[in-house]
């Protein structure tokens, strides 16, 4: 309960700074008072052309993280059992990770244009995440017992279906729900930029150059509102497993 209190607590303060900041700015019009963007998030809120809006990103961010997903744990299981493999993977994740978003993200816009570089960029940023979870988790087997299945001659499916991916899926699980926020941001980053239609980026961006900035706050308020369920499912999984 006492959790809750200061959580509340510290949401009433960032109110109060904002409301103080918009009186002292005086300017509604581009420093809107917290009653505006109520308002204009209830109207989002009733409006079923913003559910669209939100699935659609949602779909992208689903088809992205599967993917990623899917070839992290693929190139992650294959490089905790080959360190050839690994090292050969090590300058590509390393790029990922340390490549900033904002160039990365105009750099496949280039090459694919604006439709499929929503996928790619969400799945590049996610990869190496998937990656090196899966990657750690095969690292983290036992030798005794890689040894052991290698003694008895089990074959290589059932020694991937019973035993590594198991014993590697805590690993894999952590690196995939933290993709989830992470992916979401980026997502959304992208659509800014690419200004994709039917989209949060893109409600992002006709706020702003519409100079419709209660709009901007409301769709940032939905953003913080989805990425704080998003995380807090991650934490109940957590904890329930």
């Amino acid at each position: 309960m006492k959790k809750y209190l200061l959580y509340f607590l510290t949401i009433g303060i960032i109110l109060t700074l904002w409301q103080i900041q918009a009186m002292r700015i005086g300017k509604p019009d581009f420093f809107p008072y917290p009653r505006q963007v109520w308002d204009t998030f209830i109207v989002l809120l009733s409006d079923k052309d913003a559910y669209l809006v939100i699935l659609r990103s949602f779909a992208r961010l689903v088809v992205a993280i599967g993917t990623a997903s899917l070839a992290g744990v693929l190139l992650g299981t294959m490089a905790g059992f080959t360190p050839v493999f690994a090292t050969m993977m090590r300058p590509v994740v390393t790029s990922l990770r340390t490549l900033p978003v904002a160039s990365l993200i105009v750099i496949i816009l280039i090459l694919y244009g604006h439709t499929r570089s929503l996928y790619i960029i969400t799945f590049l940023m996610i990869f190496p995440l998937v990656f090196e979870a899966a990657k750690q988790g095969v690292l983290n087997i036992s030798k005794t017992l890689k040894w052991a299945l290698l003694l008895e001659k089990v074959p290589w499916r059932k020694k991937m279906a019973k035993v590594y991916l198991p014993l590697a899926f805590p690993y894999i699980k952590t690196g995939f729900l933290q993709s989830i926020g992470l992916g979401f941001k980026v997502l959304v980053m992208a659509e800014f930029i690419a200004q994709s239609p039917q989209s949060i980026g893109n409600m992002l961006y006709r706020g702003r150059i519409n100079l419709q900035y209660d709009h901007v706050f409301a769709w940032t308020a939905i953003l913080i509102i989805i990425v704080t369920m998003v995380e807090f499912f991650i934490q109940r999984l957590r904890t329930e497993t």
